[in-house]
Protein backbone atom coordinates (compact mmCIF):
# COMPACT_ATOMS: atom_id res chain seq x y z
CA UNK A 1 0.00 0.00 0.00
CA UNK A 2 1.43 3.37 -1.02
CA UNK A 3 1.70 5.92 1.79
CA UNK A 4 0.97 9.60 1.21
CA UNK A 5 2.79 12.13 3.38
CA UNK A 6 0.91 15.42 3.89
CA UNK A 7 3.23 18.39 4.41
CA UNK A 8 2.07 21.59 6.16
CA UNK A 9 1.95 23.35 2.79
CA UNK A 10 -0.17 20.59 1.27
CA UNK A 11 -2.46 20.55 4.31
CA UNK A 12 -2.94 24.32 4.07
CA UNK A 13 -3.67 23.99 0.36
CA UNK A 14 -6.27 21.30 1.02
CA UNK A 15 -8.06 23.38 3.64
CA UNK A 16 -7.83 26.81 2.07
CA UNK A 17 -7.34 26.01 -1.61
CA UNK A 18 -3.90 27.68 -1.81
CA UNK A 19 -1.47 27.15 -4.67
CA UNK A 20 1.08 24.36 -4.23
CA UNK A 21 3.80 26.48 -5.80
CA UNK A 22 6.42 27.15 -3.14
CA UNK A 23 9.79 28.87 -2.99
CA UNK A 24 12.87 26.92 -1.98
CA UNK A 25 13.75 26.90 1.70
CA UNK A 26 16.46 29.44 2.61
CA UNK A 27 19.91 27.91 2.94
CA UNK A 28 20.83 29.68 6.19
CA UNK A 29 19.20 28.39 9.41
CA UNK A 30 18.56 31.97 10.59
CA UNK A 31 16.05 32.41 7.76
CA UNK A 32 14.31 29.07 8.27
CA UNK A 33 11.23 28.51 10.42
CA UNK A 34 9.61 25.54 12.14
CA UNK A 35 6.68 25.65 9.70
CA UNK A 36 8.95 25.30 6.68
CA UNK A 37 6.54 27.40 4.61
CA UNK A 38 8.17 29.70 2.04
CA UNK A 39 6.75 31.60 -0.94
CA UNK A 40 8.13 34.26 -3.23
CA UNK A 41 6.31 37.47 -4.15
CA UNK A 42 4.53 36.07 -7.19
CA UNK A 43 3.39 33.03 -5.27
CA UNK A 44 2.04 35.00 -2.32
CA UNK A 45 0.25 37.37 -4.71
CA UNK A 46 -1.42 34.38 -6.40
CA UNK A 47 -2.20 32.89 -3.02
CA UNK A 48 -3.81 36.15 -1.87
CA UNK A 49 -5.81 36.43 -5.08
CA UNK A 50 -7.17 32.92 -4.58
CA UNK A 51 -7.84 33.04 -0.83
CA UNK A 52 -8.78 36.70 -0.50
CA UNK A 53 -9.96 37.50 3.02
CA UNK A 54 -9.34 33.92 4.15
CA UNK A 55 -5.66 34.69 4.63
CA UNK A 56 -3.64 37.56 6.11
CA UNK A 57 -0.76 39.20 4.26
CA UNK A 58 1.33 41.28 6.67
CA UNK A 59 4.02 43.85 5.84
CA UNK A 60 6.37 43.96 8.86
CA UNK A 61 8.49 46.93 7.75
CA UNK A 62 8.77 50.23 9.61
CA UNK A 63 5.92 52.52 8.44
CA UNK A 64 8.40 55.36 7.78
CA UNK A 65 10.47 52.99 5.63
CA UNK A 66 7.33 52.07 3.70
CA UNK A 67 6.55 55.75 3.13
CA UNK A 68 9.78 56.19 1.16
CA UNK A 69 10.03 52.79 -0.55
CA UNK A 70 6.42 52.02 -1.45
CA UNK A 71 3.51 49.81 -0.41
CA UNK A 72 1.10 47.39 -2.03
CA UNK A 73 -2.58 47.65 -1.29
CA UNK A 74 -2.77 43.88 -1.78
CA UNK A 75 -1.23 43.73 1.70
CA UNK A 76 -3.87 43.43 4.43
CA UNK A 77 -2.07 45.27 7.20
CA UNK A 78 1.23 46.80 8.26
CA UNK A 79 2.45 45.52 11.64
CA UNK A 80 6.13 46.43 12.08
CA UNK A 81 8.40 43.85 13.63
CA UNK A 82 10.91 46.60 14.43
CA UNK A 83 10.93 50.39 14.13
CA UNK A 84 13.82 52.86 14.00
CA UNK A 85 14.70 54.32 17.39
CA UNK A 86 15.92 57.82 16.55
CA UNK A 87 17.14 58.39 20.12
CA UNK A 88 19.91 55.77 19.89
CA UNK A 89 22.65 55.01 17.37
CA UNK A 90 23.77 51.54 16.25
CA UNK A 91 26.99 50.39 17.88
CA UNK A 92 28.60 48.98 14.73
CA UNK A 93 26.67 50.44 11.78
CA UNK A 94 26.08 54.04 10.64
CA UNK A 95 22.34 53.77 11.27
CA UNK A 96 19.75 54.20 14.03
CA UNK A 97 19.04 51.26 16.30
CA UNK A 98 15.95 49.22 15.52
CA UNK A 99 13.56 48.74 18.42
CA UNK A 100 11.42 45.62 18.74
CA UNK A 101 7.67 46.06 18.59
CA UNK A 102 6.74 44.53 21.95
CA UNK A 103 3.12 44.20 20.85
CA UNK A 104 3.84 42.42 17.56
CA UNK A 105 2.14 39.13 18.41
CA UNK A 106 -0.80 40.85 20.11
CA UNK A 107 -1.24 43.15 17.11
CA UNK A 108 -1.23 40.17 14.76
CA UNK A 109 -3.77 38.27 16.85
CA UNK A 110 -5.99 41.38 16.92
CA UNK A 111 -5.75 41.69 13.12
CA UNK A 112 -6.91 38.10 12.72
CA UNK A 113 -9.78 38.58 15.15
CA UNK A 114 -10.90 41.78 13.42
CA UNK A 115 -11.25 39.79 10.17
CA UNK A 116 -12.98 36.83 11.78
CA UNK A 117 -9.94 34.59 11.24
CA UNK A 118 -8.45 32.04 13.60
CA UNK A 119 -4.83 31.09 14.14
CA UNK A 120 -5.39 28.26 11.66
CA UNK A 121 -5.64 30.76 8.79
CA UNK A 122 -2.65 31.18 6.45
CA UNK A 123 -0.51 34.18 7.34
CA UNK A 124 2.22 35.51 5.06
CA UNK A 125 4.97 37.70 6.50
CA UNK A 126 6.75 40.12 4.16
CA UNK A 127 9.66 42.44 5.00
CA UNK A 128 12.14 44.26 2.74
CA UNK A 129 14.18 41.30 1.52
CA UNK A 130 12.68 38.22 3.19
CA UNK A 131 15.15 37.22 5.88
CA UNK A 132 16.28 40.10 8.05
CA UNK A 133 12.87 40.71 9.63
CA UNK A 134 10.46 38.32 7.93
CA UNK A 135 11.98 35.13 9.31
CA UNK A 136 12.69 36.51 12.82
CA UNK A 137 9.16 37.91 13.01
CA UNK A 138 7.79 34.50 12.04
CA UNK A 139 9.98 32.73 14.61
CA UNK A 140 8.59 35.03 17.28
CA UNK A 141 5.19 33.45 16.64
CA UNK A 142 6.33 29.87 17.21
CA UNK A 143 4.61 27.95 20.02
CA UNK A 144 1.78 30.49 20.13
CA UNK A 145 -0.87 28.43 18.36
CA UNK A 146 -0.42 29.61 14.76
CA UNK A 147 -0.70 26.81 12.21
CA UNK A 148 0.32 28.19 8.80
CA UNK A 149 2.80 31.03 8.64
CA UNK A 150 4.64 31.69 5.40
CA UNK A 151 7.76 33.76 4.88
CA UNK A 152 7.90 35.80 1.65
CA UNK A 153 11.49 34.92 0.78
CA UNK A 154 12.28 37.83 -1.56
CA UNK A 155 10.40 40.53 0.37
CA UNK A 156 9.00 43.77 -0.98
CA UNK A 157 12.20 45.27 -2.43
CA UNK A 158 14.08 42.07 -3.22
CA UNK A 159 17.81 41.41 -3.16
CA UNK A 160 20.73 43.58 -4.27
CA UNK A 161 22.57 43.45 -7.57
CA UNK A 162 26.10 42.22 -6.96
CA UNK A 163 27.92 43.71 -9.96
CA UNK A 164 27.73 46.48 -12.55
CA UNK A 165 26.73 50.13 -12.46
CA UNK A 166 23.74 49.39 -10.25
CA UNK A 167 25.65 47.33 -7.71
CA UNK A 168 23.87 47.19 -4.33
CA UNK A 169 20.59 48.42 -5.85
CA UNK A 170 17.62 46.28 -4.84
CA UNK A 171 16.58 45.16 -8.31
CA UNK A 172 16.68 41.39 -7.87
CA UNK A 173 13.32 39.66 -7.36
CA UNK A 174 10.98 41.08 -4.72
CA UNK A 175 7.46 42.43 -5.02
CA UNK A 176 8.49 45.72 -6.63
CA UNK A 177 10.59 44.02 -9.30
CA UNK A 178 8.03 41.34 -10.19
CA UNK A 179 5.46 43.51 -11.97
CA UNK A 180 3.08 43.30 -9.03
CA UNK A 181 0.93 46.30 -8.00
CA UNK A 182 2.51 48.83 -5.65
CA UNK A 183 2.58 52.59 -5.10
CA UNK A 184 4.14 55.36 -3.00
CA UNK A 185 0.60 56.27 -1.97
CA UNK A 186 -0.14 54.63 1.36
CA UNK A 187 -3.46 53.29 2.55
CA UNK A 188 -3.94 54.96 5.93
CA UNK A 189 -6.40 52.28 7.07
CA UNK A 190 -3.73 49.62 6.70
CA UNK A 191 -0.73 51.45 8.13
CA UNK A 192 0.53 50.91 11.65
CA UNK A 193 -0.45 53.76 13.93
CA UNK A 194 1.08 53.54 17.43
CA UNK A 195 -1.06 54.60 20.40
CA UNK A 196 0.08 58.22 20.37
CA UNK A 197 -1.96 59.31 23.40
CA UNK A 198 -0.56 56.50 25.48
CA UNK A 199 3.00 57.29 24.37
CA UNK A 200 2.58 60.99 25.15
CA UNK A 201 1.05 60.24 28.55
CA UNK A 202 3.87 57.86 29.37
CA UNK A 203 6.50 60.34 28.22
CA UNK A 204 4.95 63.19 30.21
CA UNK A 205 4.68 60.99 33.31
CA UNK A 206 8.30 59.95 33.00
CA UNK A 207 9.40 63.57 32.44
CA UNK A 208 7.45 64.79 35.46
CA UNK A 209 8.95 62.02 37.59
CA UNK A 210 12.47 62.89 36.40
CA UNK A 211 11.91 66.61 36.99
CA UNK A 212 10.50 65.92 40.45
CA UNK A 213 13.46 63.71 41.36
CA UNK A 214 15.91 66.34 40.05
CA UNK A 215 14.15 69.07 42.02
CA UNK A 216 14.19 67.00 45.20
CA UNK A 217 17.87 66.24 44.73
CA UNK A 218 18.71 69.92 44.16
CA UNK A 219 16.69 70.87 47.23
CA UNK A 220 18.53 68.30 49.34
CA UNK A 221 21.96 69.51 48.16
CA UNK A 222 20.95 73.06 49.06
CA UNK A 223 19.72 71.92 52.47
CA UNK A 224 22.89 69.91 53.02
CA UNK A 225 25.06 72.92 52.22
CA UNK A 226 22.97 75.06 54.58
CA UNK A 227 23.07 72.49 57.40
CA UNK A 228 26.87 72.22 57.27
CA UNK A 229 29.28 74.27 55.19
CA UNK A 230 31.83 71.47 54.82
CA UNK A 231 32.21 70.43 51.14
CA UNK A 232 29.81 67.86 49.71
CA UNK A 233 32.28 65.73 47.77
CA UNK A 234 30.10 62.81 46.75
CA UNK A 235 27.59 64.64 44.47
CA UNK A 236 30.43 66.39 42.63
CA UNK A 237 32.40 63.17 42.32
CA UNK A 238 29.51 61.10 40.91
CA UNK A 239 28.47 63.88 38.54
CA UNK A 240 32.00 64.01 37.11
CA UNK A 241 32.75 60.28 37.26
CA UNK A 242 33.71 60.16 33.57
CA UNK A 243 36.15 63.09 33.62
CA UNK A 244 37.73 61.78 36.84
CA UNK A 245 38.00 58.36 35.13
CA UNK A 246 36.44 56.26 37.86
CA UNK A 247 36.85 52.53 37.36
CA UNK A 248 33.94 50.14 37.76
CA UNK A 249 35.50 48.89 40.99
CA UNK A 250 35.80 52.43 42.37
CA UNK A 251 32.24 53.23 41.34
CA UNK A 252 31.02 50.09 43.09
CA UNK A 253 32.74 51.05 46.34
CA UNK A 254 31.37 54.58 46.21
CA UNK A 255 27.85 53.38 45.52
CA UNK A 256 28.12 50.98 48.46
CA UNK A 257 29.05 53.90 50.70
CA UNK A 258 26.11 55.92 49.39
CA UNK A 259 23.70 53.04 49.97
CA UNK A 260 24.93 52.60 53.55
CA UNK A 261 25.08 56.27 54.59
CA UNK A 262 22.99 58.51 52.34
CA UNK A 263 19.65 57.86 54.02
CA UNK A 264 21.12 58.56 57.46
CA UNK A 265 22.58 61.89 56.31
CA UNK A 266 19.28 62.91 54.69
CA UNK A 267 17.42 62.23 57.91
CA UNK A 268 19.90 64.37 59.89
CA UNK A 269 19.63 67.24 57.38
CA UNK A 270 15.81 67.14 57.42
CA UNK A 271 15.86 67.09 61.23
CA UNK A 272 18.13 70.15 61.32
CA UNK A 273 15.87 72.10 58.95
CA UNK A 274 12.78 71.08 60.94
CA UNK A 275 14.35 72.11 64.27
CA UNK A 276 15.40 75.44 62.79
CA UNK A 277 11.81 76.09 61.77
CA UNK A 278 10.63 75.03 65.24
CA UNK A 279 13.19 77.34 66.83
CA UNK A 280 12.02 80.30 64.75
CA UNK A 281 8.38 79.65 65.66
CA UNK A 282 9.27 79.18 69.32
CA UNK A 283 11.01 82.55 69.33
CA UNK A 284 8.03 84.23 67.64
CA UNK A 285 5.70 82.61 70.17
CA UNK A 286 7.81 84.06 73.01
CA UNK A 287 9.03 80.74 74.45
CA UNK A 288 11.45 81.23 77.33
CA UNK A 289 15.21 81.37 76.83
CA UNK A 290 15.98 77.85 78.25
CA UNK A 291 13.53 76.29 75.78
CA UNK A 292 15.10 78.18 72.89
CA UNK A 293 18.64 77.24 73.97
CA UNK A 294 17.65 73.60 74.27
CA UNK A 295 16.42 73.55 70.67
CA UNK A 296 19.54 75.39 69.52
CA UNK A 297 21.68 72.83 71.35
CA UNK A 298 19.88 69.99 69.55
CA UNK A 299 20.59 71.68 66.23
CA UNK A 300 24.27 72.13 67.15
CA UNK A 301 24.59 68.45 68.09
CA UNK A 302 23.07 67.40 64.78
CA UNK A 303 25.39 69.74 62.86
CA UNK A 304 28.39 68.16 64.58
CA UNK A 305 27.03 64.71 63.72
CA UNK A 306 26.63 65.77 60.08
CA UNK A 307 30.12 67.28 60.02
CA UNK A 308 31.54 63.99 61.30
CA UNK A 309 29.66 62.08 58.59
CA UNK A 310 31.00 64.45 55.91
CA UNK A 311 34.54 64.00 57.17
CA UNK A 312 34.13 60.21 57.04
CA UNK A 313 32.78 60.51 53.50
CA UNK A 314 35.76 62.62 52.44
CA UNK A 315 38.27 60.19 53.98
CA UNK A 316 36.52 57.24 52.33
CA UNK A 317 36.68 58.97 48.95
CA UNK A 318 40.38 59.73 49.39
CA UNK A 319 41.06 56.08 50.20
CA UNK A 320 39.33 54.98 46.99
CA UNK A 321 40.73 57.58 44.56
CA UNK A 322 44.27 57.88 43.30
CA UNK A 323 46.21 61.06 44.10
CA UNK A 324 45.63 62.35 40.57
CA UNK A 325 41.89 61.67 40.76
CA UNK A 326 41.66 63.36 44.15
CA UNK A 327 43.40 66.49 42.84
CA UNK A 328 40.90 66.65 39.96
CA UNK A 329 38.03 66.30 42.41
CA UNK A 330 39.42 69.10 44.61
CA UNK A 331 39.47 71.50 41.65
CA UNK A 332 35.91 70.53 40.67
CA UNK A 333 34.82 70.86 44.29
CA UNK A 334 36.30 74.34 44.58
CA UNK A 335 34.38 75.40 41.46
CA UNK A 336 31.17 73.91 42.88
CA UNK A 337 31.69 75.69 46.21
CA UNK A 338 32.16 79.01 44.43
CA UNK A 339 29.00 78.47 42.40
CA UNK A 340 27.00 77.44 45.47
CA UNK A 341 28.20 80.44 47.46
CA UNK A 342 27.03 82.78 44.69
CA UNK A 343 23.44 81.46 44.77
Amino acid sequence: MKRIFITPLLLSACIYGASLNAAEAPKTPEKQTSWGLYVDSNEVAAMKQKLGDKMLLVDVRDPVEIMFTGFSDVVDINIPFKTADRSTWHKNKPVFNMQMNKNFEQDLAAALQARGLSKDAPIAIMCRSGGTRGAPATKLLEDKGYKNIYVVTDGFEGGTVKDGEKKNWRLKNGWKNSGLPWSYKLNKEKMYMPPITQNITQTVTQTVAIDKAAAEKAQYISMLYHANLMPNYMPVLMKNAKSIALSSEQTGKLKSWIAANNKKSKNVVKKIVQLENDLALASINADDKPTLMKKYSEIADLRIKLASSKADCRDNIRSILSAEQWNKLVKLQQAAQTQQASL
